[in-house]
């Protein structure tokens, strides 16, 4: 589902306060990535960022 505060054009309309779980989106960084993984894979399908990290992680 959309967020709510994403606009026609992509842009996030409260960008500057925009909560932590989207500043951090698409929490690929995480120390304990492990813990996050089946998120991740989740993310695949909207995120192309999320995607390319599961991918070159298979790869190795």
């Amino acid at each position: 589902m959309p967020c709510s505060f994403l606009l026609p054009d992509n842009y996030c309309s409260i960008y500057e306060s925009r909560p932590k779980a989207c500043r951090e989106y698409p929490h690929t960084d995480r120390k304990k990535f492990e813990q996050i993984f089946k998120l991740t894979v989740k993310n695949t399908e909207t995120c192309p960022i999320a995607y390319e990290v599961l991918l070159r992680l298979v790869k190795k």
